[in-house]
């Protein structure tokens, strides 16, 4: 089976996720393509300034500083590495990739025209998506297969971004992670393979991003297996059924906080 990633750069979280499928299927990815943008990508009309103040509230000044903290060092990384590659790694994704001769592309956006001419020489299966890229007709007829993609949630719910904020905010008492089939509409295509787990009164935002990434290692390679096995018992992603989440606004971030310190005085 031969598979495509279509991933951003982000050390944070998908770096070692998608490292994770590249040692595990080195033999079978045919490419890797790195799209613009990151997790801090959002809508024009919305505030990046709101955005990232409110991921300071929601993940708490110890956290919001380490990922800050990381993504500099990352960044610093990918200077030294451009300015004397001799001497340094390429420490993104797309080096890790190159290291295991997988061949890769920087693009601007995945529905690219010229990008999409040259996913159709390829051959592909299945292609894997954690870009911040709203993918097209043009690019999810390319795989065989079909593309698909890791979700925070336990799909039909939670659609959208953040879902792991939402699960708490919504005082939810279980989540997961869905691996899922990618339409054009937001987060509806069926579910291959999904993993639960129950929300624990002292969970966090960011325990509960750290169990779902912990999850989605196992869940990815189950889904792999079963659409190479031609298995094809998936979910029904029922739209009926669906909740759907925006971008929490700093409203949202401080009701998030507030509720957490009652609840902290509350023991």
């Amino acid at each position: 089976m031969n598979i495509f990633i279509l991933t951003m750069d982000d050390p944070i979280q998908t770096k070692s996720f998608i490292k994770h499928i590249i040692v595990s299927y080195k033999n079978n990815i045919v490419g890797l393509a790195v799209s613009k943008g990151n997790r801090l990508t959002i809508q024009k009309q919305k505030s990046k300034l709101e955005y990232i103040l409110s991921l300071l509230l929601i993940m708490g000044f110890y956290h919001f500083s380490k990922s800050s903290f990381i993504t500099l060092v990352h960044k610093t990384r990918k200077l030294m590495f451009n300015y004397f590659p001799k001497l340094f790694n390429d420490p993104t994704v797309k080096g890790i990739a190159e290291r295991y001769g997988i061949k890769t592309w920087s693009i601007n956006n995945a529905n690219d025209i010229i990008f999409l001419e040259d996913l159709k020489e390829l051959n592909i299966d299945v292609i894997i998506n954690q870009s911040q890229n709203i993918l097209k007709s043009g690019l999810l007829s390319i795989p065989k297969i079909g593309v698909i993609n890791r979700h925070n949630a336990l799909l039909p719910k939670n659609r959208g971004r953040l879902t792991p904020f939402w699960v708490l905010y919504n005082n939810e008492t279980e989540t997961g992670v869905s691996i899922h089939m990618v339409t054009e509409e937001l987060d509806a295509g069926d579910i291959i393979v999904q993993k639960k787990f129950k929300v624990l009164p002292k969970d966090t935002f960011n325990s509960i991003v750290k169990r779902n990434y912990k999850l989605a290692n196992s869940a990815i390679l189950e889904a792999l297996t079963k659409l190479e096995n031609g298995e094809n018992d998936f979910i029904h992603n029922d739209s009926l059924l669906a909740t759907y989440n925006s971008t929490p606004t700093l409203k949202d971030a401080w009701t998030y906080r507030i509720n957490r310190i009652k609840r902290f005085l509350q023991k």
